[in-house]
C-alpha cells in the first residue's frame, strides 16, 4: 500500500531529478495560451490572453519580436516548417497569418462561424488546419483565401488539431468526447476514437506516426494505435483535467500538463511516469507545453502562467527515476451473458464465478460478478494484473432496451439458450446476435474483436431439443467461436467453459492501464464497499470511511483528489454510478435498470394503449413493480427514480410530453393502440429494410424526430408515428417487425407534404439507420401508391417514366393520374458530411434531449439541496432576480435565492457546502461594495475560494465602476449570450469554461 510520504512526494519537490532550468522568458501581461517551437528549434513563439504573440530566440531572455496586438485573445499558434510564417487562432471567426520577417499580418483566413481554438501547419507547409467553436475543421491552401475543405463530424467545439508526421492524416479533439482521424486528401474519417468519458482537449502524434496521445477532462491520457484505431493504453495519475500532451522529438518521452498543478513525464516504452514537475495552472484553455523538435529541451510555464520556463532534461537521470517504483499495470476484460428470461443465465453466472448453485430469480437489470483475477510477468519484466468481470444481463422484453446500453467493450459474449425448451430458439439466438452486432457497430473503431459462444444450459433436465444440424448452421452463419452444453446445477462442462473463456480473451489488444498502488487501494475499497450490499451514499461519506479504514493515510487535498479521480475510473467500468446531483454514488447501478424496466412496463399497461405515464407518478413510485425489487427507503427510492427518468430521457428511450392534462413520459416502443388504416398507403413512400435491434432503432428514431423541431409529433400508434412538418404537410413512419432481428420501416406522406419535406424526412431516417442498424444491412426501395384506389406502382415503372421525361403516370387499375416525385435519390449519407438541414435537425434533437435531462437533474438537485449558486441582491431587484432564477433553472442550474426582505441573514444561514458559487446581482439597488455589511457578508460567504460573480441586471442604474479581477456578466449584452456566459462561470453549470474573451468582462 502506498504510504503517506509517497503521496506527499507529488507536491514536495519543486524541481524533480533530471530537470535543469536554463532560461525563463517573461514579458506577457496575461496568461499564456500556447507555445510553439520553430522547426529548426531556434525560436519559440508564445500566444497570450494579453492579445499578443511574442517571438523568442532560445538563447535570449528578451523577446526578439512582438507581433502586433490582435483585437482579442490568441488561443493557438503554429510555425510554418520554413519558419517564415506564423499562424494563429484567435477569439474571432478567423485564422491569422503573420509574416515573421516583416512582423505584420499578411492574411486573414475567414470562413469559420466562431472563435478559432487551434491551428496547425501541414508538415510540407502547404496547408493549414484550423479548429473552431463552430464544430468544424477547415483545411486551407492559403493562396486561395478560401478553405479547400471543411471537415464536419464533431457535434461540439473542436478544441485541437494535429497533423500526422507524413501529412496524410489529421487528428481532431472535441468537447463531444470524440477524436476523429481524417484522411486529409479526401476529407473522410479514417477512425472515430471513442474511449474518453469527458471533453478531449488535446492530441499529439508520436514522431513515427504510429501512436496518437490524447488528453481529457476525465483526468486520463489515452494512447491509440493510429492504424487500427484501437485504444492501447490509459495513463492514470493526474487528479485534474489533462490540458495538453507533447511527444519528445526522439519519441522516448511524453509530457502532459494538468489542472492538478503538475506536468508529468512518461517513458514511451513502458508508459510509466518518470518525473512530476509542480506547475500551478488556472486556465482551462492552455497548451503551455512543448518539447524541442531535436534536443532534450522542454518548454513549460511558470506558476502565474505569464512566463515560459525552458528546461534541459537529463534522460539518464529520468529513466532511472524512482517515481515508477509505486506503479501498477492492469487490464480489464468484460464477459457478458445474454439470452431470453429463464434460460439459466443467473445459475450459470454463479457456477462460472465459483459459487454454489442455487435456485435464482430472474435477473432484474444486470449483475456484475468478479470472474477471475491474476498477475502475470511479461517478457519485458513488467508485472500486469488481469481482471475479468462477468455481466449477467436481463433478457425480459421490458429490460432489453436497457440491457443494450451495457454492451460496450465486450471481449467475450455468451448467448445462452435453455436446453430443455422444446420450442425452436433460433429466433431468440438470432435476435441477440443482432443486438451484439449493433453494439459493435455503435462503438466504431473502438470496438474490440468479439468472441461469441452459443451455450445450451440446464443439461441436467435432459438433452438439447434443437437438432444438431440446426446448431451447426447457427454456429456457421453467425460466426460463433464455440458451442457448449452445460449444467450449472451438476457442474457439467462448467470448468471447460470457464477455461475456454479465459483462453479466448485477447489480452494484448485490451487497453493497458498504468496506475499506482494508492489508486489500486482505493479501487479495492470501492469494490469491497459495493459487495457489502450498500446502495447509495455520497462521495464525501465514502472518503471519510476510506480514511477511517486506512488511518496511515492522512486526509489531505491530494488524497481527496485521488479518491475522487478513482471514483470516476471505477464508474467508467460500469461498476458504480455517480449521479448527476447531490454528490451521490450509486453502488448498485443495476437498480437503475430494474426501475427503468418497471417504468417501461407501466407505460405499456396504461389503459388505451397510449404509452403515456404521468411524470409525477413515475417519480413518486406509483406504478406496479415487484416488491422484492423496490428500494424500501422512500428517500433513496425517490433519488433513484429521478436518476432513472434522467437516464431514459438521455438515452432517448422516453420522450417528455406536456399537454393540458399534465406532464407525461411517452415510450414509443410500448404503444399498443392499433391504427385502423394502413399508413403505407397514403402517398409517395420509401421502404427501408434493416437488421439489428429493431425496437431500439425504431424507438430512438421516433424520439429524435419528435425533438428535431423540423417535424413535430402528431400521434403515435403501435409501431407507427405521424409528424407535422415545419414547412407544412404530414409525414409518418411505420415499423413492421419481420422477425426478431429484421425490420421494415415505411415512410408515408400526405398530399400537402412538398418534395423538399419528403426528401429531408427520408434523408434523416436513412442517416439514423446508417448509424443504428447492423452494418451493410440497410436496403431501400421506393413505392408510389395511387391516391384513388391504393394500388402500388412499381419503382421500375416510375423510373422508366421519369427517364422519358414524364411527370406523371396513370394508375393501372383506376386510371387516376399520379404525379411522379422529383428524381432525388437518397444520397450516400455520412454523418461527417451532413447538409445544413440535417445537421440542424441533429443539433435540435440533441438540444431537446439535453434540456429534458437538465430538468430532471434539477429535480435531483432540489431533492438533495444541491445548489449551484447563492444569489445576493437588493430587495428592489427581487422581480428581476426571480426571472433570472427561472432562466437558470431551465438550464439545469439550481440557484439559492433568499427572500427579499432578509437576503443577507438567510444567505449566511445556508450551509456553504450546499452551493458552489456566489452571484451578486446589481440592478436598481446599491452596488454591494458600497455597503460595509454586504462586503463583510460576501467575505464570509466566499471563504475557502468560492467563486464570486457580478451579474448586471437589465433593469439597472448606469453601469457602476466594477472592482478589478472579478468575473461579471452583463445581462443586456447579445454576444455572447449572457446566460451561456453566466452558466460557464457557475461550477456545476456547463462542463467547460468559455473562451476567455467571454470569461473576463472584468476590469483588469
Amino acid at each position: 500500500m502506498m504510504s503517506v510520504e509517497s503521496v506527499k512526494t507529488i507536491t514536495a519537490a519543486e524541481v524533480p531529478p533530471g530537470f535543469a532550468l536554463l532560461t525563463t522568458y517573461q514579458n506577457h501581461a496575461d496568461v499564456i495560451k500556447d507555445i510553439s517551437w520553430s522547426a529548426d528549434g531556434q525560436f519559440l513563439a508564445s500566444a497570450s490572453a494579453d492579445k499578443s504573440v511574442r517571438l523568442w530566440h532560445r538563447d535570449e531572455v528578451e523577446p526578439m519580436q512582438t507581433l502586433p496586438d490582435h483585437a482579442d485573445y490568441v488561443f493557438s499558434i503554429s510555425w510554418s516548417p520554413n519558419g517564415h510564417r506564423l499562424a494563429a487562432g484567435v477569439n474571432h471567426p478567423v485564422a491569422l497569418l503573420w509574416d515573421v520577417e516583416r512582423g505584420q499580418v499578411m492574411q486573414l483566413l475567414e470562413g469559420h462561424g466562431g472563435p478559432v481554438f487551434s491551428v496547425a501547419w501541414s508538415p510540407n507547409g502547404r496547408f493549414l488546419a484550423s479548429a473552431s467553436f463552430d464544430q468544424t475543421i477547415s483545411l486551407w491552401y492559403p493562396p486561395t483565401q478560401r478553405p479547400l475543405r471543411v471537415l464536419v463530424g464533431h457535434t461540439d467545439w473542436v478544441m485541437n488539431v494535429a497533423w500526422s508526421p507524413n501529412g496524410r492524416f489529421l487528428a481532431s479533439a472535441s468537447r463531444d468526447r470524440k477524436i476523429i482521424i481524417w484522411r486529409t486528401q479526401s476529407g473522410k474519417p479514417e477512425h472515430v476514437l471513442k474511449g474518453h468519458s469527458h471533453i478531449v482537449n488535446s492530441v499529439a502524434w508520436s514522431p513515427d506516426g504510429k501512436i496518437l496521445a490524447s488528453a481529457s477532462d476525465d483526468q486520463t491520457i489515452c494512447l491509440w494505435d493510429t492504424e487500427t484505431g484501437r485504444q492501447l493504453n490509459v495513463l492514470e495519475g493526474h487528479t485534474g483535467i489533462v490540458l495538453c500532451v507533447s511527444f519528445s522529438g526522439d519519441g522516448r518521452l511524453l509530457a502532459s500538463k494538468s489542472g492538478d498543478g503538475t506536468v508529468r513525464l512518461w517513458r514511451c516504452d513502458t508508459w510509466e511516469p518518470v518525473a512530476i514537475l509542480i506547475e500551478p495552472t488556472t486556465s482551462d484553455f492552455c497548451c503551455g507545453l512543448a518539447f524541442h523538435p531535436h534536443e532534450p529541451l522542454l518548454a513549460t510555464l511558470t506558476g502565474d502562467e505569464r512566463a515560459i520556463r525552458l528546461w534541459r532534461l537529463d534522460y539518464h537521470a529520468l529513466l532511472r527515476s524512482g517515481v515508477a517504483d509505486d506503479i501498477r499495470h492492469y487490464r480489464n476484460a468484460k464477459v457478458v451473458l445474454v439470452g431470453d428470461p429463464g434460460v439459466g443465465k443467473s445459475g450459470l453466472s454463479l457456477a462460472l464465478t465459483g459459487k454454489s448453485w442455487a435456485q435464482t430469480e430472474p435477473t432484474h437489470g444486470h449483475r456484475v460478478w468478479r470472474f477471475e483475477n491474476h498477475e502475470i510477468t511479461l517478457p519485458d519484466g513488467l508485472v500486469e494484473n488481469r481482471e475479468t468481470v462477468l455481466w449477467d444481463l436481463a433478457g425480459a422484453p421490458g429490460y432489453r432496451l436497457i440491457s443494450q446500453l451495457h454492451l460496450n467493450e465486450v471481449a467475450v459474449a455468451l448467448i445462452v439458450m435453455d436446453a430443455r425448451n422444446d420450442v425452436d430458439q433460433t429466433a431468440s439466438i438470432q435476435r441477440w446476435d443482432a443486438v451484439l452486432r449493433q453494439a459493435q457497430r455503435r462503438q466504431g473503431g473502438a470496438a474490440l474483436p468479439l468472441h461469441k459462444y452459443l451455450v445450451a444450459a440446464r443439461l441436467d433436465h435432459g438433452s438439447v431439443s434443437l437438432p444438431r444440424e440446426r446448431i451447426d448452421a447457427l454456429l456457421r452463419d453467425m460466426g460463433f467461436d464455440a458451442y457448449f452444453e452445460v449444467s450449472a446445477k451438476d457442474g457439467w462442462q462448467i470448468e471447460e467453459l470457464r477455461e475456454a473463456i479465459l483462453a479466448d480473451i485477447d489480452w494484448h489488444i485490451l487497453p493497458r492501464v498504468t496506475s499506482n498502488q494508492l489508486l489500486q487501494t482505493i479501487k479495492q475499497f470501492l469494490a469491497d464497499t459495493q459487495e457489502s450490499g450498500r446502495l447509495l451514499c455520497t462521495a464525501e461519506d465514502l472518503y471519510r470511511e476510506f480514511c477511517h479504514a486506512y488511518p496511515d493515510l492522512e486526509a489531505s487535498e491530494e488524497l481527496w483528489a485521488m479518491f475522487d479521480t478513482c471514483i470516476s475510473r471505477v464508474e467508467n467500468r460500469g461498476l458504480i454510478r455517480r449521479l448527476s446531483f447531490g454528490s451521490y454514488i450509486l453502488l448498485q447501478p443495476e437498480r437503475l435498470d430494474a426501475y427503468a424496466a418497471a417504468l417501461v412496463q407501466a407505460a405499456r399497461s396504461e389503459p388505451g394503449g397510449l404509452d403515456l405515464l404521468r411524470e409525477e407518478d413515475a417519480l413518486a413510485g406509483k406504478f406496479a413493480m415487484p416488491q422484492r425489487e423496490r428500494v424500501t427507503a422512500k428517500g433513496q427510492e425517490r433519488i433513484l427514480l429521478i436518476a432513472t427518468v434522467e437516464e431514459l430521457l438521455r438515452h432517448e428511450i422516453a420522450l417528455k410530453e406536456v399537454n393540458e392534462a399534465g406532464t407525461f413520459l411517452l415510450f414509443p416502443s410500448q404503444v399498443t393502440r392499433e391504427r385502423e388504416d394502413r399508413p403505407d398507403m397514403l402517398g409517395h413512400s420509401v421502404i427501408f429494410t434493416f437488421e439489428g435491434a429493431v425496437l431500439s432503432v425504431y424507438t430512438t428514431l421516433s424520439v429524435r424526430l419528435s425533438r428535431s423541431r423540423f417535424f413535430n409529433k402528431n400521434a403515435m400508434w403501435k409501431n407507427a408515428a405521424t409528424y407535422d412538418a415545419l414547412d407544412g404537410g404530414g409525414c409518418g413512419v411505420y415499423l413492421r417487425q419481420l422477425d426478431d432481428r429484421r425490420g421494415e420501416l415505411t415512410l408515408f406522406f400526405d398530399e400537402k407534404a412538398g418534395d423538399a419535406t419528403r426528401h429531408q424526412f427520408e434523408q434523416y431516417v436513412a442517416l439514423h439507420l446508417q448509424r443504428r442498424a447492423a452494418p451493410g444491412s440497410v436496403q431501400v426501395r421506393r413505392v408510389l401508391t395511387c391516391p384513388g384506389c391504393g394500388e402500388q406502382v412499381t419503382s421500375s415503372q416510375v423510373q422508366r417514366r421519369q427517364e422519358r421525361g414524364f411527370a406523371f403516370i396513370n394508375c393501372p387499375v383506376c386510371d387516376t393520374r399520379i404525379s411522379l416525385p422529383a428524381r432525388r435519390e437518397l444520397m450516400a449519407l455520412s454523418e461527417f458530411a451532413l447538409d445544413s438541414a440535417l445537421a440542424e435537425m441533429d443539433r435540435a434533437a440533441d438540444t431537446q434531449r439535453d434540456l429534458a435531462t437538465a430538468e430532471m437533474v434539477l429535480r435531483g438537485k432540489l431533492a438533495a439541496d444541491d445548489y449551484d449558486v447563492l444569489v445576493i441582491y437588493e430587495a428592489i431587484d427581487a422581480a428581476a432576480v426571480d426571472r433570472l432564477g427561472i432562466q437558470l433553472r431551465q438550464r439545469g442550474i439550481l440557484p439559492a435565492i433568499p427572500k427579499p426582505e432578509n437576503v443577507l441573514t438567510e444567505a449566511v444561514q445556508i450551509n456553504a457546502a450546499h452551493y458552489k458559487s456566489v452571484a451578486v446581482c446589481i440592478g436598481q439597488g446599491t452596488p454591494p461594495w458600497r455597503n460595509r455589511k454586504t462586503v463583510k457578508t460576501l467575505r464570509e460567504l466566499t471563504t475557502g475560494g468560492t467563486p464570486l460573480i457580478i451579474v448586471l441586471l437589465p433593469e439597472r442604474q448606469p453601469t457602476p465602476d466594477l472592482p478589478g479581477h472579478i468575473q461579471w456578466v452583463d445581462m443586456c449584452q447579445e454576444d455572447p449570450d449572457p446566460l451561456l456566459l453566466l452558466s460557464s462561470f457557475i461550477p456545476g453549470g456547463r462542463e467547460h469554461e468559455l473562451p476567455d474573451r467571454w470569461r473576463i468582462g472584468a476590469a483588469q
